[in-house]
């Protein structure tokens, strides 16, 4: 759902307008939990509930299933229109449900926050506040209302890149549906959502952009979501089909980008990381100059070695050379060579990394740390494929397929002169955003049972398996250190267990206090969901005096004297009618709760 909170932002494209922080379900939030209190589980009755409607659960795999089924019956246009108008119908039905719950008043910037915690709820999507979103309207009344929206981590775009890979065209069907139908319930008129970036198309995140349908010019192209009831064009009345579609119109576009397994180092089994692998393997076989972005421990230098091994050069060198590692009166000579007699000390000549990697890849890792003068010499090798070493005047031409890789951002650096412009549009041929863990946390079970097992043999462990309890540690911490402090994390932990002992959460925590996570929702001892418990733990609950207030005051159980009688009431159950004793419960005298007993009919 797009954003309704949002803050005021000056360099809006489309001002006046309004930019929204880049977090939109935030557990802590009084509204976001008041939700949450909504969804129950009833494990005796087989019944989970969302407020009076009945749920279940589906597992990634049936819902993919489902997917291609519906594909192969009936081909991407009809099955785009059932998933589009049983998505507008889901959205209808929980904004009649937002505008019933108190927490949230009648104004559309809570109730389409709401639209987008229900979403994340039901496991669709994780809506984001992208930094670019724009809303420059706030009122959906408003005949030009117009919001943009983000999200990511979508089932949907999940089942899709699973089945047939990156594709060109969006894949979230049921979600855009849904939000049609949620904003259209909200407004009191028809709104019509488009999702003009998909995951499944290769992007980052998934975008949706919303207006009134009176406003889009084309708008018989879209799946026609407002009759859920409306049979499927061109299906027979009764429901029958002529027979399955061709192959060829089903899965034609995506036939040709299937999954390629890949160095066993380069791990991971997410939408995100099917992403990367799809980016990595369109260029590995080119010449392209290829730019590596991303936090610290993200894994740049394994990709690169990725690229290389599936290069034409594999047979090759490939040198790696850490930037930030080389003192700087000596990078030159390191990257380009030197002649002998060319600075004091230089008592022969040698060759450098260009000339080393010759044939190969040449990986230049913190890049940015280069100073402008080794700068312009790369930029030389760039253009040209020519080199001179240090104290020498004779070119020597460079046949290297360059890498370069950077966690600064070089756009920031070029506007404070601190790097060359000439050259990062040089590097910035083909860019790749690395990820950080804590955007593919799907492949945090992978990750963990690959450096479980290395670690193991190296430290001669037996180590049967993993605890659910330290899986969902793993899986819930955020990560600042990325794939290197999972690893750090992991190599503690197998160094203090026990041999054939079964990993649990305190060999994580005793070794860093920072796995301690929050913000997840578990089922409480009454089948309501109890956050920051552990799945299935519900003895972990906050059962504290203050949590307890809170729990009820979310589910709206009742005013002040009402709690105060009740919370009468249940003394005198637990102390068997004893009256003195049920006042040492509640901590009053006996003549306190004797008056408070009659006056409430006990």
């Amino acid at each position: 759902m797009p954003s309704a909170h949002s803050i005021d932002t000056p360099d809006s494209p489309l001002a006046p307008g309004i930019r929204s922080p880049d977090v939109l379900i935030d557990l802590a939030f009084p509204e976001v939990r008041a939700l949450a209190a909504r969804l129950r589980f009833s494990p005796n009755e087989g019944r989970i509930w969302l407020e009076e409607r009945r749920c279940v659960l589906m597992h990634t795999e049936a819902f993919t299933a489902l997917r291609t089924e519906l594909l192969a019956s009936f081909g991407a246009r009809l099955t785009r229109e059932i998933f589009t108008r049983i998505g507008y119908a889901t959205g209808q039905r929980d904004a009649e449900m937002a505008k019933k719950i108190s927490t949230f008043d009648a104004s559309s910037r809570n109730l389409v926050y709401a639209g987008g915690v229900f979403h994340a709820l039901q496991g669709f999507v994780m809506p984001l506040r992208a930094g670019s979103s724009v809303l420059t309207s706030t009122d959906m009344n408003s005949p030009d209302y117009h919001a943009e929206g983000f999200w990511k981590d979508s089932i949907e775009a999940e089942a899709h890149v699973a089945e047939h890979g990156i594709g060109p065209h969006p894949a979230c069907w049921f979600s855009v549906g849904y939000c049609s139908g949620y904003l259209s319930a909200c407004a009191g008129v028809p709104i019509l959502v488009r999702e003009t970036e998909c995951q499944a198309m290769g992007h980052a995140q998934c975008r949706i952009v919303a207006r009134p349908a009176a406003m889009w010019a084309d708008v018989d192209k879209d799946a026609r979501p407002s009759d859920p009831a409306r049979p499927p064009p061109g299906a027979a009345a009764s429901g029958a089909h002529d027979g399955p579609r061709r192959p060829a119109e089903i899965v034609a576009p995506y036939a040709e980008q299937q999954e390629v397994p890949g160095n066993e180092q380069v791990i991971g089994s997410s939408t995100t990381f099917k992403v990367l692998r799809h980016k990595l393997q369109r260029v590995a076989q080119t010449q392209a100059t290829v730019l590596l972005l991303g936090e610290n421990g993200v894994g740049k230098s394994l990709i690169a070695r990725e690229i290389h091994r599936q290069s034409r050069r594999a047979d090759a060198p490939f040198v790696e050379v850490n930037c930030a590692a080389i003192p700087e009166q000596l990078v030159e000579s390191e990257l380009f060579g030197v002649e002998r007699g060319a600075f004091s000390g230089a008592t022969a000549a040698r060759a450098g990394r260009f000339e080393a990697a010759h044939g190969g890849t040449l990986f230049l890792d913190e890049i940015a740390t280069l100073s402008m003068t080794a700068q312009g010499k790369l930029l030389r090798v760039l253009q040209n494929g020519e080199m001179e070493r240090l104290g020498s005047n004779r070119t020597i031409q460079a046949d290297v397929r360059l890498i370069a890789a950077t966690n600064e951002d070089l756009k920031f650096a070029v506007r404070n002169g601190l790097f060359r412009q000439d050259l990062y549009f040089r590097l910035n041929v083909f860019p790749i955003l690395i990820p950080p863990l804590r955007e593919r946390r799907d492949d945090i079970p992978l990750l963990t049972q690959v450096l479980l097992d290395r670690f193991a043999r190296r430290h001669g462990r037996n180590i049967p398996g993993i605890t659910p309890a330290a899986m969902q540690t793993l899986i819930h911490h955020d990560w600042p250190g990325n794939i290197r402090e999972l690893e750090n994390v992991l190599e503690r932990g197998v160094i203090m267990i026990q041999d054939d002992e079964v990993l649990d959460t305190h060999h994580l925590t005793s070794v860093d206090d920072a796995l301690n996570p929050q913000g997840f929702l578990g089922v409480g001892d009454h089948g309501a969901l109890t956050l920051g418990s552990e799945t299935g733990q519900a003895a972990v609950a906050d059962h504290s005096i203050d949590a307890v207030a809170e729990n009820m005051l979310l589910l709206g159980t009742g005013t002040l004297p009402e709690m105060e009688d009740a919370l009468v009431r249940a003394a005198i159950r637990q102390a068997g009618g004893n009256i003195s004793r049920a006042a040492r419960l509640l901590g009053v005298t006996r003549s306190q709760l004797d008056y408070r007993a009659k006056k409430i009919g006990r």
